[in-house]
């Protein structure tokens, strides 16, 4: 009985409380107080996975995946619940803007497809954090999503990370075709092309291509074949081979174009090209030594991976 008449009495008591969070000054302490509570739950997730970091060598993207994905989960909840706070303000403000709507619209407009962006990248499967991605011209590994931005760690023309962090706006989903050349995993098809002019020698200049291609890949190229089989079988596409190949394409009635295609680790691809690129004049002239002055000049047109 005693228990039961203590709740009686902390009944005005709890009252009151109520009474004062539903003004504006308890829904402001009240949003305030989410706000930091969202902050400390991101610290203590952030110290809890670098806590597990320490005790394993885990795998970094899966890792910046989870605190990237359970961050924007806390930060969307706490929004959703201020915004649940402030609904009855915010519906009367809406209704006051009504006039204005259209013309608000339009200078909005960016910030909605970046938003709507966002939502895109976030239901999109293939885009992970530590995807690489091209976008425009931009190329890079996906580090991190907002509701604003996304952010590449920016890859250069030699395939190696520049150490820059490229902040892009999510509105260029709508208005950039963008590429995940990571998306059946950390193995990739990789394009060398060689321009040549009319005096090439054909059958030698493939014959050395693959030579050097199969010398550079003999560690993985199984592995790449197995890899890409399961990623048929579970996916239900048609990858091309992981070994190498070449083919032929005349670009004007004075130049050739050999490409050399096969499968690599993305990690690996910016190395592969260097070496293989320059071994390949350096035996090709060897070889074909009253090659004109000037041919080997012309080395690599592009290198793509798909």
């Amino acid at each position: 009985m005693e228990f039961i008449q203590f709740f009686k009495d902390l009944e005005p008591a709890v009252e009151q409380v109520f009474t004062f969070l539903e003004g504006r000054l308890g829904k402001l302490i009240l949003s305030v107080t989410l706000l930091m509570l969202a902050t400390l739950v991101n610290r203590f997730m952030h110290w809890r996975l670098l806590k597990e970091t320490r005790a394993v060598q885990p795998q970094t993207g899966n890792f910046r995946a989870t605190w990237v994905r359970r961050k924007n989960i806390v930060w969307v909840t706490a929004l959703l619940l201020v915004l649940a706070l402030w609904s009855g303000q915010i519906t009367g403000f809406l209704i006051s803007l009504a006039a204005i709507g259209g013309a608000l619209l339009i200078v909005s407009k960016e910030f909605i497809l970046c938003l709507w962006g966002a939502l895109i990248i976030s239901l999109n499967k293939s885009l992970r954090i530590g995807s690489t991605i091209e976008v425009g011209q931009f190329t890079g590994q996906l580090v991190n999503t907002g509701f604003v931005t996304f952010e590449l760690a920016e890859i250069g023309p030699s395939k190696k990370q520049t150490g820059r962090l490229l902040s892009l706006p999510n509105s260029l989903v709508f208005t950039q075709a963008m590429k995940n050349l990571s998306v059946y995993g950390s193995y990739g098809i990789h394009l060398i092309d060689f321009n040549f002019d009319k005096f090439v020698k054909i059958q030698t200049a493939e014959t050395l291509a693959l030579r050097l291609a199969n010398e550079a890949g003999k560690h993985w190229i199984e592995e790449a074949e197995r890899h890409f089989t399961a990623v048929e079988r579970d996916n239900f596409v048609d990858l091309p081979k992981a070994r190498p190949e070449v083919f032929w394409a005349s670009v004007d009635e004075k130049c050739l174009r050999m490409t050399l295609r096969f499968a690599c680790p993305l990690s690996k691809r910016g190395h592969l090209e260097k070496s293989i690129v320059k071994r390949f004049w350096v035996e090709y002239v060897e070889l074909v030594p009253h090659v004109p002055a000037g041919a080997s000049n012309q080395q690599v047109a592009d290198s793509t991976i798909s």
